[in-house]
């Protein structure tokens, strides 16, 4: 409204110093206030929900392979599969960790493994001269999981994400210990993987903005190149492994929980992403041993599959479940050291020939006179049998009047290397009463012994026992361990000997019917794995005519197999090679359904 006075308009001119004025007294406020307020970094984007359950894969020496990975409890666990061996029991060991595992070996006999504890620190453990280390904290804020690469004996470089979200860098040398962490940059949107194709050489990846494949690398000398950026689609964290001087492998799992890989040849540069195959519920990790390329991931069953490169210039092997029960699946047969006399490489041609995956091998008894009954018989037994494709399980038989004989032989079986380099892919203990301990000694024994031998040995162990209608009160065997021998084994082979049993009471022989073999087989295979927990795998009846009470015929042993398979168990057997008739081969390769 005009009060009769003119307002007075400014000139541009001078209209503009005065924001100019005003807009550098706004800028110099801000940083005093920024420099007086804490600086909170921006929040970083999740890591894919897939890395948690991700394994990671190394090699202690050439040849073998490491697995670990993180328990629903937030432990570490570790399994691995020797040169010329079978894998593992599942290894508990320990810590609070809360990301996927990360492992390297710089050295046969040194591994190193890494993991982002539940406090977001570093965690460390290392494996040196046969034995772990505990855990230490090297500090840091993690917000993804570690990685890590060595590039020469005595260093280690291990890279994570940081709380705003860029990559963070510490490294150790033998003798100058670990250095401070270093920021190297970049938008992390998951974990980072890392590898060193040779000495001075790190190659680092993650996935970036938009689920690219962002790539920096470090050469001693000339230092951190700049990030780039290759495509892709990316839906986990990316695994990388160098298979030679210049050669890289990519893996990553894109929408649809495939794998893919992507390849860097120096001299050529990268190519485009290629199919994996399988269908994954975690992100891959991988590993090369010289030329060989390995990668793990976790399958929606849970179970941990891998797939192979035998070299740059080979193609991918299929992918493969890694089961450590294998060795105890479908059909099974025995060899004792009283048949030691037969040639090996025949009767081994003539178990595959049959059906047969894996032969249960006697090395020795309480009352041999050495460890193995014959060492150089085992080994022929051993090696043939791995030309063939046939596992095989040493087992011995303990009486325990002497605990250490009886606790060094069983050790000696996982032991044990064959003239091909070969090892048993498991130990067997065959628990039968004999007369050196009363009844209530060898119980507390046969603890004690499983115990001894899993403190010695990383092997598979399987508790042959007796069926737990022996063990019923008022039967031969009461008081049986039951769930102590569980707790110490992986499996349990219940010796289910239907053709020892009859349907009368006293002294009159009442044969069991088919369907009678079948009832009482069924009973024992599920109250075996009611009183261990555990997987089981049946001894059948004994074809050796005279003592059994129970003819052993076909009709009857097909009903055994259907109560085997009926009753849950991951395999079975009939006693033993040797006296198995011709006609019962194709009725117990049912077994291998």
């Amino acid at each position: 409204m005009d009060n009769g006075r003119r307002q007075r308009q400014p000139s541009p001119g001078r209209s503009s110093r005065r924001r100019r004025m005003l807009f550098a007294g706004f800028v110099a406020l801000s940083v005093v206030l920024a420099a007086a307020l804490p600086v909170t970094a921006a929040t970083p984007s999740a890591v894919p929900a897939a890395e948690r359950r991700s394994p990671a894969v190394s090699a202690l020496e050439p040849g073998r392979t490491d697995l670990f990975w993180r328990t629903s409890s937030g432990r570490l666990a570790h399994r691995y599969r020797p040169v010329g061996g079978w894998w593992t029991r599942q290894l508990a060991l320990g810590g609070d960790i809360a990301s996927q595992p990360a492992a390297v070996s710089w050295a046969p006999g040194r591994m190193d493994v890494f993991a982002r504890g539940a406090d977001d620190t570093l965690q460390h453990r290392w494996y040196r001269n046969g034995r772990w280390s505990r855990w230490e904290s090297l500090g840091g804020r993690l917000t993804s999981a570690p990685a890590v690469a060595s590039w020469a004996e005595g260093r280690l470089d291990v890279f994570a994400r940081g709380t705003d979200g860029t990559l963070r860098h510490r490294y150790y040398v033998s003798g100058s210990g670990w250095s401070s962490w270093r920021r190297r940059g970049g938008t992390l949107t998951s974990s980072p993987a890392a590898t060193s194709w040779g000495p001075g050489r790190i190659d680092v990846v993650a996935r970036g903005p938009h689920n690219r494949l962002i790539h920096r690398w470090f050469v001693r000398g000339t230092g951190w190149s700049s990030w780039r950026t290759r495509r892709g689609d990316l839906r986990s964290q990316p695994a990388i492994a160098a298979p030679g001087e210049g050669l890289l492998d990519v893996i990553a799992r894109d929408a649809r929980r495939t794998m893919r890989v992507k390849r860097y040849i120096r001299g050529d540069g990268w190519t485009g992403w290629r199919a994996l195959g399988g269908t994954f519920k975690s992100g891959p990790s991988a590993t090369a041993r010289g030329n060989d390329v390995r990668i793990a991931a976790k399958r929606p069953s849970g179970r941990i599959a891998q797939r192979v490169r035998r070299s740059p210039t080979v193609k991918w092997r299929p992918w493969r479940g890694i089961d450590p029960y294998l060795p105890f699946r479908g059909l099974s047969t025995w060899v004792d050291v009283f048949d030691y006399a037969l040639e090996p490489d025949i009767a081994i041609a003539d178990m595959a020939d049959r059906g047969v995956r894996t032969l249960f091998l006697s090395t020795a008894r309480f009352n041999s006179a050495n460890d193995f009954h014959d060492a150089a018989e085992a080994g022929a037994w051993l090696d043939a049998g791995r030309a063939a494709g046939i596992k095989v399980v040493g087992w011995y038989p303990p009486a325990y009047g002497d605990m250490d004989r009886d606790i060094r032989r069983t050790v000696a079986i996982a032991q044990f290397t064959s003239p091909a380099g070969n090892h048993f892919d498991a130990v067997g203990v065959d628990i039968e009463r004999f007369d050196e301990v009363t009844r209530a000694q060898f119980n507390t024994r046969l603890v004690e012994h499983l115990s001894a031998v899993r403190k010695r040995t990383d092997a598979m162990v399987a508790a042959i026992v007796p069926s737990p209608f022996g063990t019923d009160p008022g039967n031969n065997w009461e008081g049986f361990p039951w769930a102590a021998v569980g707790d110490r084994s992986e499996v349990v082979v219940p010796m289910a000997l239907w053709s020892f049993r009859d349907s009368c009471a006293g002294p009159k022989v009442c044969a069991f019917t088919p369907d009678q073999v079948y009832g009482w087989v069924l009973d024992q295979v599920r109250r075996t794995r009611q009183l261990t927990g555990r997987r089981v795998t049946v001894e059948g009846g004994v074809n050796d005519p005279g003592p059994e009470n129970t003819p052993v015929t076909p009709a009857r042993v097909r009903r055994f197999v259907d109560a085997v398979i009926d009753g849950g168990a991951i395999g079975g057997s009939h006693y033993d090679y040797a006296t198995t008739d011709e006609a019962l081969w194709p009725v117990l390769e049912r077994l291998n359904r």
